[in-house]
């Protein structure tokens, strides 16, 4: 009888541990999805065009456009919904 009880037991504390990974994964899932939109994002708003170094008044090795923008914008990105 004892053996039922602990078959029971174990196959509880199973269960929980998956439904527990299952919930960490979830979340996990959820937050990249959240930070690959806000960096999507950042990118559609400021893409990361090369600008040729002659195109303006500053001379020297290839730039890139909106290079500060899109640096805040990305820095603003959490994994974090909240």
């Amino acid at each position: 009888m004892e053996t039922v009880g602990r078959g029971r037991s174990i196959a509880a504390s199973v269960v929980a541990i998956t439904l527990t990974v299952g919930a960490i994964a979830l979340l996990w899932s959820a937050s990249e999805a959240h930070f690959r939109g806000c960096v999507e994002e950042a990118s559609a708003r400021c893409p990361p065009i090369a600008v040729s170094a002659f195109s303006g008044e500053q001379t020297g090795p290839l730039k890139v456009a909106y290079d500060e923008e899109r640096a805040k914008a990305l820095d603003s990105c959490s994994r974090a919904p909240w």
